[in-house]
């Protein structure tokens, strides 16, 4: 594992700011556990190495949720993953904002020259993002599209038809990321944003996620779950 001095209180809120602005967002087990690899850090050594089981018990969430949220960390170029098979646990390297811009930066230069990058795909912008490839899109599309959203919510809400059975229970098609997306939206109309969702309680939204997958409720009920959860965390 690369070593450097570890980041400072500093570095520490840009990496947070950093993460919480980028699109697509996070997460928000993600950023919710990259925000505890930061606390975890040694100050002195730099040293981050918390097991992912001591990771669930600190934070009221599932084993399997918090290892996704490494693979997608490292993918989206947030940090970098070492396993230490004597240890049986991993080694983390958290990259400042300006280690992600050179990251950024290194990554654009191998494209150019035609070389394998050697990375994955570290938050470089997409073509199709660029501002000479975004058009205006014409008012009548954008009235269609929002009918079409409108139409997709309300069958999902209802949604007996995405339910599929396994192991003897009906089980919708959808992961804890697809879910989040779609209560992120909900919560930008409601005027919420995304900060609203993350003054959640973590175990509350997994509790509310998986009597959603499970059909025990409808996407309109685990919604409606999740904003009184967050009024009741305001009060």
């Amino acid at each position: 594992m690369t070593k450097r001095s570890p980041l400072d209180l500093l570095q520490k809120w840009h990496v947070s700011q950093y993460w919480a602005r980028q699109q697509p967002l996070l997460t928000r087990t993600a950023f919710l556990v990259l925000l505890r690899l930061l606390d975890r850090q040694n100050t002195k050594t730099g040293r981050c190495d918390p097991s992912a089981i001591g990771l669930c018990e600190e934070m009221g969430l599932s084993e399997r949720g918090v290892r996704g949220a490494f693979k997608e960390l490292e993918s989206r170029g947030a940090l970098k993953r070492r396993h230490v098979a004597k240890r049986a646990r991993n080694q983390f390297l958290i990259f400042s904002v300006d280690e992600i811009a050179q990251n950024q930066r290194l990554t654009k230069l191998k494209l150019r020259a035609g070389a394998r990058t050697g990375v994955q795909p570290v938050a470089v912008p997409a073509a199709v993002n660029c501002r000479i490839n975004l058009k205006r899109t014409a008012p009548e599309q954008i009235k269609e599209t929002i009918k079409k959203n409108d139409k997709a919510e309300n069958m999902e809400a209802t949604g007996p038809t995405s339910l599929v059975g396994i192991g003897g229970r009906a089980v919708r098609q959808i992961d804890l990321g697809e879910f989040e997306r779609r209560a992120v939206k909900v919560f930008e109309r409601k005027g919420y944003g995304y900060e609203g969702l993350l003054m959640i309680p973590a175990g509350k939204f997994e509790q509310t996620f998986e009597s959603y997958r499970d059909g025990i409720k409808s996407f309109g009920q685990s919604i409606g779950d999740l904003l009184d959860a967050y009024i009741l965390s305001q009060g």
